[in-house]
């Protein structure tokens, strides 16, 4: 194994990959890299081509495919497997991302509630980060969140984020609209459902980049995946359901900001104080 050059990632050499292929490997290309994960296309001297991915902690993806069953799902063969580091290779379908195909806003309004249904709907003994499908979860949750970046603030690494932003969002996270979602439908939620993390092939979808899934209010993944189209997701979900998603990502930059990716400290306070603005013109 390798190092990468960039990141604190180790990777198979060619040598190495050839022995799980069978075949010597003609072509290797990085498609997407940060700190945390590297994923390159893997072409063998006999024409068959993976999708070679590398994760550094926190990541659950390893152990959600070895549980998980269902049709969403491509095939992945894990190779490596640590505390500090997962490997896995994976088939390449070849097929376009949900993001590349023109839709009506009708059509993926009707694609969103799909998705979400079939998500709800995995079979296994499924791994979770997190459950805020209560409100002492949620709570909790959020707490944690606003420790880490209050931590950044005391520290001075958060500039543009300041303490009484932090009690803002304490009490915006408690508001009757987000509250009352907790009650609605829970179930496991992919917590990432950007259009560009679903193929669609002529056999249906599959969804990529399980990661980091979640148990809680399952309208999560209609909300993310119609943002992530240009969709007015209000038209569609709750209001309580948009101002969750916000703040689940505000608490995985927070998150990532200390403990996992310190040096984007700078870039991680700005996007939480992007957030917390538009959090603020919910509440209005």
């Amino acid at each position: 194994m390798y190092r990468h050059p960039s990141f604190e990632l180790l990777l198979h050499d060619d040598e190495e990959l050839a022995g799980y292929l069978g075949s010597p490997i003609s072509q290797r290309i990085t498609i997407h890299e940060w700190p945390l994960s590297c994923v390159q296309r893997i072409v063998t001297e006999q024409g068959d081509r993976h999708i070679y991915k590398v994760q550094a902690p926190p990541t659950l993806e390893a152990q959600f495919y070895a549980r998980a069953q269902s049709l969403l799902l491509v095939s992945v063969r894990v190779i490596e497997a640590k505390d500090n580091m997962t490997a896995m290779l994976m088939e390449e379908i070849q097929a376009p991302r949900l993001k590349d195909i023109p839709l009506k806003e009708s059509e993926a309004a009707a694609t969103a509630n799909d998705l979400m249904t079939m998500i709800s709907r995995i079979d296994g003994d499924l791994p979770v980060m997190i459950d805020i499908s209560t409100e002492e979860g949620w709570t909790a949750y959020i707490e944690a969140a606003l420790r880490d970046i209050s931590e950044c603030i005391h520290e001075g690494s958060f500039k543009e984020v300041d303490f009484t932003k932090v009690n803002k969002l304490r009490k915006w996270s408690e508001a009757p609209a987000l509250l009352a979602e907790i009650c609605s439908p829970s179930g496991l939620v992919h917590a990432d459902l950007k259009a560009e993390n679903v193929l669609a092939t002529n056999d249906g979808y599959r969804v990529l980049d399980w990661q980091r899934p979640i148990w809680g209010p399952v309208s999560l993944d209609a909300a993310t995946l119609l943002l992530s189209l240009g969709v007015d997701a209000a038209r569609y979900v709750p209001i309580g359901i948009i101002q969750m998603y916000h703040f689940l990502h505000l608490a995985w930059y927070a998150q990532a900001a200390r403990k996992w990716v310190p040096q984007g400290k700078p870039w991680f306070d700005r996007l939480i104080s992007e957030i917390a603005h538009d959090l603020e013109l919910k509440q209005l």
